[in-house]
């Protein structure tokens, strides 16, 4: 079944750990090439493991971040933002990374290129760009040289009490402006370090690199309790909510918009852009406010209504705590109370097929943490589209954005948590532009989400 291939092939991606190879267009765009990190072209390449593995880890990655953000809501770091971090989940529980290879320091004789290179993770909920150094103890384990800032021609300390130190409210580390980022949990991975200024570099397959320098750098010198099993990550580098903050990635290097695509398939390259190259316009692109919400660093969306199948599920008034959107969780999680409804709605949809979902005796023992599963007769073909009515903007996604399939039953690839947060399997296949120049600020809009259907193995 045509279908059925199609979900198949989506499960690799539905972990929604992507490998991102930066690259840069120009000085006005940042562009960075989505490898799927299933892929054997990924560093993080796992091998050969089997289409129900690959659902494990989708699962159980979601469940994570749900037990993290629940967890951590209430932390708050030096700007009064929470201080949660997207990548707790696949630093906890599995391999599921965003990660772009950045040029950090500046090295005269440093063989074959002027910068050391090293991949970070991408984070949307994180304000704060750091890296391994040299010195650390406790360290993450790596496969290559922790940073060696000492030697680099561009670092630049700043002292304890510095003005200019982004981090005012953070303790000091010995002598210098210093961070501490927490990620929550029972055993927390935790990262205590200096901030200081430093170049960051983006390479191109095609146009060389660029640089941007006197950039604030967070460097690591204490780790506890991470477990990246490719030794291959060497820090984080954070695309959350700027605001009017100093230290976030996307104030330092000008840019007020980016965007990404995440494709079906774990073959073909997808982009991330920073910058003008992630304006959305057309006639098929829709448009809803990005607000704030209780997790300050995430982004968040007015989510009025869902559909099954066009059959609206009168939901209004259900989201009072807000929707965030993310693209570290894997798929999208419901409060337990839209979740019941959203349920009742899919076995809805197929009682009218006389199809039945599996109870806890009968339901297939792989897929034993998905909730709603149903056994699918050979040859049927009539899944269903789940519409997220967002303020101004439908997004419709296809039942490859929402179905997992085994070979003789659907699931459906959704949670019910403490919080609702669109994931990135819900994500697929189209185009997201986080525009900060957008939005009425007067009605508490930090910007703009604009999206549109796109083939994301394709370019645009």
């Amino acid at each position: 079944m045509a279908f059925m291939k199609t979900l198949l092939s989506l499960i690799s991606l539905l972990s929604s750990a992507l490998l991102l190879h930066a690259t840069v267009e120009g000085p006005k765009t940042i562009t960075l090439s989505l490898i799927h990190p299933f892929s054997p072209h990924s560093p993080f390449y796992p091998g050969n493991i089997t289409d129900m593995e690959k659902i494990t880890l989708l699962i159980q990655g979601t469940q994570a971040r749900m037990h993290h953000l629940f967890s951590t809501m209430r932390e708050r770091n030096w700007n009064g933002s929470s201080e949660v971090d997207d990548i707790v989940a696949p630093v906890q529980r599995s391999n599921l990374f965003y990660v772009a290879q950045v040029g950090i320091g500046s090295f005269s004789a440093f063989t074959g290129r002027k910068d050391m290179p090293y991949f970070l993770v991408i984070d949307t909920g994180s304000q704060l760009t750091w890296v391994q150094c040299e010195g650390c103890d406790p360290c993450i384990p790596l496969q290559q040289p922790n940073f060696p800032y000492n030697r680099s021609n561009s670092y630049k300390p700043i002292p304890c009490g510095d003005p200019t130190c982004p981090t005012p409210r953070q303790p000091c580390f010995e002598s210098f402006c210093g961070f501490r980022i927490g990620y929550g949990g029972d055993s927390p991975p935790l990262t205590v370090g200096a901030i200081v200024r430093e170049t960051l570099t983006f390479t191109s397959d095609f146009r060389g690199t660029e640089a941007y320098n006197n950039l604030f750098l967070g460097c690591g010198f204490k780790s506890y309790n991470y477990n990246f099993p490719p030794e291959k990550i060497g820090g984080i580098l954070g695309l959350g909510f700027a605001g009017n903050f100093n230290l976030p990635f996307l104030n330092q290097v000008g840019k007020k918009r980016f965007s990404y695509c995440l494709s079906i398939s774990e073959h073909p390259n997808s982009q991330l852009n920073i910058g003008e190259g992630a304006k959305m316009v057309g006639p098929k692109v829709l448009s809803t406010p990005l607000l704030r919400g209780s997790n300050e660093a995430l982004y968040y969306l007015d989510l009025q209504d869902i559909s099954i199948q066009n059959v609206p599920l009168r939901l209004q008034g259900s989201f009072s705590e807000g929707s965030a959107i993310d693209t570290g969780c894997p798929m999208t999680i419901l409060v337990s109370n839209v979740y019941a409804r959203v349920r009742i709605g899919f076995v809805q949809y197929f009682a009218q097929f006389h199809i039945q979902p599996f109870d806890s005796g009968s339901k297939p023992r792989e897929v034993s943490l998905l909730d709603l599963c149903f056994p699918i007769p050979h040859g049927f073909n009539m899944f269903p589209t789940m519409t997220f009515h967002f303020r101004g903007a439908d997004l419709v996604v296809q039942p490859t954005g929402i179905l997992l399939a085994g070979s003789n039953y659907v699931c459906v690839a959704l949670q019910s948590g403490s919080i609702t947060m669109i994931g990135a399997y819900q994500q697929t296949q189209f185009k997201f532009s986080y525009d900060f120049e957008l939005g009425d600020r007067t009605r508490g809009e930090i910007g703009a989400l604009r999206f549109a259907p796109q083939n994301c193995g394709s370019p645009a």
